[in-house]
């Protein structure tokens, strides 16, 4: 069966189960009301919001359905700055990623609309005090609308944008325009070689009287060089956000003085690390999952949700399958979940009211899921 919505290709080409099931999980259609070229190897898009939708808060991003031929594929992709509160992306096309993105590339001219859930906060950008934002590659989306926000509200601010050749960086050019080389600092590798961004972070914020909080997004070496680097410096924070395998996963991590921490995405509670590996463990028991029509699941002890679930011929949508994307989050209408994710708070965990079916599990011997 193939629905047509709007005559878009992006929303006809799903099944009628995965539209439907992407329409229950909160996906809309959104209509597409531009299209740019940026770079060879990026190109933005403009997705018209709907008139009820709130602007969003900077370092947000949106997640994309897109019907790859295994499935629906769920993609996040940060916000970039825009006054008129049009959503606006920019996607790099990963030459060894999972297929989301060539899609994109390769089908867009032809999509009237794309499946959309979202905006959702993840970054956490506080506003107070000087920022230094670093940026690699195309890390520099989210951090555009931060930094259109730091301008706003007159916040202390500077850029370090690093990316292998300028003619690779969608936009360089214009940041430079806008705000001028004394804030934002270019920095090309093919020529100038890796930079020590600690140094580099660590001279401006030493003749700031307040604390310094880095925001950084790009490659995983770079921003882990900041997060240890800055590990036990009494004045300055790091605050990332990377989007694993293809803009896949995002995942955030606040070093502080005194250590590194993980947070809840969608608050500052804490919330455990989590990995795929911690899906499951030998204390795991037995449980039963019971679904909205009344039909029941058995998830074994060595086996998480979504799996058990996928075997008994239930689609569910996911994407990380280790509890720090929020794709599965699921409500639960009967009974207690043990947490495992990394997205909620410690609030929203003490509520029960989701969770994320790919690592967490029961608390008892049944729970009843909204699926």
């Amino acid at each position: 069966m193939t629905v047509t919505m709007n005559g878009s290709p992006a929303l006809g080409d799903f099944d009628g189960v995965d539209l439907d099931m992407l329409i229950r999980q909160g996906f809309r259609p959104v209509p597409v009301s531009g299209i740019r070229s940026l770079t060879a190897e990026v190109i933005g898009i403009d997705l018209a919001p709907a008139e009820s939708d709130e602007a969003f808060v900077p370092g947000s991003h949106i997640e994309v359905a897109i019907p790859l031929p295994s499935g629906p594929a769920i993609r996040h992709y940060s916000l970039l700055a825009d006054p008129a509160r049009n959503m606006r992306v920019a996607i790099l096309r990963e030459s060894q990623g999972r297929g989301g993105s060539a899609w994109l590339h390769d089908n867009l001219a032809s999509c009237t609309s794309l499946l959309v859930r979202g905006p959702r906060d993840t970054f956490g950008y506080d506003g107070d005090g000087p920022a230094y934002f670093v940026a690699g590659g195309i890390g520099i989306t989210p951090l555009t609308a931060m930094i259109a926000a730091a301008v706003a509200s007159s916040r202390d601010w500077h850029l370090l944008y690093i990316g292998r050749r300028q003619e690779s960086m969608a936009f360089a050019e214009a940041l430079v325009a806008e705000y001028g080389p004394e804030k934002v600092t270019i920095h090309i590798t093919e020529t100038a070689g890796r930079p020590d961004v600690v140094s580099v972070v660590d001279d401006w914020a030493s003749v700031r009287t307040e604390p310094t909080t880095v925001y950084t997004c790009g490659p995983n070496p770079l921003m882990r060089a900041l997060e240890v680097g800055f590990e036990h410096h009494p004045n300055v924070s790091v605050v990332s956000e990377q989007f694993d395998d293809e803009a896949a996963v995002p995942t955030r991590s606040i070093s502080r003085s005194g250590g590194t921490t993980s947070a809840g995405l969608k608050g500052l509670g804490s919330a455990p690390d989590v990995t795929a590996e911690t899906a499951t463990s030998g204390n795991d028991k037995d449980f039963v999952v019971e679904l909205g029509d009344g039909s029941e699941v058995d998830v074994p002890a060595d086996c998480t949700i979504i799996e058990a679930l996928s075997k008994a011929g239930v689609r569910t949508l996911s994407s990380c399958k280790k509890g720090t994307c929020g794709t599965c989050e699921t409500v639960i209408l009967d009974g207690r979940a043990d947490h495992r994710d990394s997205v909620l708070s410690a609030e929203e965990h003490a509520a029960q009211e989701t969770m994320m079916i790919c690592v967490s599990r029961a608390c008892g011997k049944r729970i009843a899921l909204d699926l």
